[in-house]
């Protein structure tokens, strides 16, 4: 019976997923932005979703009086109003929060006109084109490595930049995109990769250090939510399921690292954080991993950039329970970054490790941390307010003060670890 139940929800999902539906489906969803203030009233947040049907979580709280934000039908506002109100939870309430999602143009003539520019949101192809002419421009400073395609055979591609590639530096690997609808982080992950090849002063920033950026690891789904307004918020990948027709695996719950031990959906049909039929069964996370692999002895630094909340975490994300034996270095350059960021005129960071509100396992950070052996690893949280809809008029304002945090994490990395010619690599990770 629960399988039936099951089958008939896949194919309801696989008829609204369908490509080109342009439904009006979120116009007059509302936007509940709930305010916990004790342990107890995370947990009736948290419950919510076993309990009312047809709403979506963007962002669940993480400490006290910091933010779940819900988007809810109409006809369900009263339900969760009641229940805040029983349990004292303090609320606000955004009307029409659908109407806010701006149409999507993919190749609007006036920026194919005027060329890439860094403080708007671009097609994949974009991305990957003006990345080509970087390299043309800048063949001594950067390279692109093919590392395979996606599910809807994309061609995913590394950004390799470095002043001395034959030196051994370490490497800062950082990575964006694996959730579709959180477009600042592929922007931002585009504005490292200008910063560090364009600007004269950002030599400093490579000396000693190579960098390594994957701008978007899950291009099916991004695209997915340039396609239509309905699909905006759209967050796995794009893989089909055979049993059930549903789509997408959620990729930072596919890693192979403590894989679906807390924090994960098993229902192939769950929106947001369905764990995959098994560890890496998504090219993309391959991919992610297979990067961690080849250059495991080097990458001393692994930054996972997201959105949104404004968080740097680092693991265990799996679990709350307990933090890694090295948790007060993680914490420290943490603490650092969100200092730098500050002093440039942007919002300090809630530091924190991962799990330490709502464990979930098979994140690409603790995979990092607990499988390879990167010493420092991290999600980075970027941005508050706006939700997954950051405007594009305020990048110019954001990315150069996020810029300045990168900056100190090189300059840790840079002096805490030298060059080496070791480039062997890892011959057994845990999968």
């Amino acid at each position: 019976m629960a399988r039936g139940i099951l089958l008939i929800y896949g194919i309801y999902l696989l008829c609204w997923q369908a490509d080109g539906n342009e439904n009006n489906k979120y116009d007059d969803y509302l936007l509940l932005r709930l305010y916990p203030r004790a342990s107890k009233e995370i947990d009736v947040l948290n419950n919510l979703e076993k309990s009312i049907e047809d709403i979506e979580f963007l962002k669940r709280s993480r400490s006290f009086n910091d933010t779940t934000d819900i988007l809810v039908p109409p006809n369900k506002v009263p339900l969760i109003r009641d229940l805040a109100l029983e349990n004292g939870i303090v609320f606000e309430v955004k009307e029409n929060y659908g109407r806010s999602f701006e149409p999507v143009d993919r190749t609007p003539r006036r920026r194919i006109l005027r060329g890439f520019d860094v403080f708007e949101y671009h097609s994949y192809a974009a991305m990957q084109e003006h990345l080509d002419i970087l390299v043309k421009r800048h063949p001594e400073l950067i390279s692109l490595q093919t590392l395979g395609e996606s599910y809807q055979r994309r061609r995913v591609r590394l950004v390799k930049i470095s002043s001395n590639p034959k030196a051994g530096n370490p490497i800062i690997f950082i990575d964006a995109g694996i959730h579709a609808r959180e477009w600042v982080a592929p922007a931002m992950a585009m504005y490292l990769v200008h910063r560090l090849v364009n600007d004269p002063e950002a030599r400093r920033d490579l000396a000693g250090v190579d960098w390594y950026i994957l701008p978007v690891v899950n291009p099916d789904g991004y695209e997915f939510t340039r396609a239509s307004k309905v699909n905006r918020l759209w967050r796995k990948t794009r893989s089909k399921n055979t049993v059930y027709g549903c789509f997408g695996v959620d990729g930072n719950r596919n890693y192979g690292y403590k894989w679906a031990v807390s924090g994960v959906s098993k229902n192939p049909c769950d929106q947001e954080t369905y764990a995959g039929p098994k560890p890496f069964s998504e090219p993309e996370t391959q991919m992610v991993r297979n990067v961690m692999m080849e250059y495991g002895k080097r990458i001393k630094l692994y930054v996972s950039l997201h959105s949104y909340g404004q968080y740097l975490v680092y693991p265990w994300g799996y679990t709350g329970d307990f933090l890694p034996k090295e948790w007060q270095k993680l914490d420290s350059l943490a603490r650092i970054v969100s200092n730098a960021v500050e002093s440039a005129g942007g919002q300090p960071f809630r530091v924190m490790s991962a799990g330490k509100w709502y464990p979930a396992a098979g994140g690409s950070d603790d995979f990092a941390f607990g499988a390879i052996g990167v010493p420092y690893s991290y999600t980075m949280e970027l941005t508050d307010g706006y939700e997954f809809l950051f405007p594009e008029r305020l990048l110019h304002t954001v990315f150069p003060q996020y810029y300045e945090g990168f900056k100190a994490f090189a300059a840790q990395i840079r002096n805490e670890f030298p060059p080496t010619r070791h480039k062997k690599k890892i011959s057994s990770v845990a999968h």
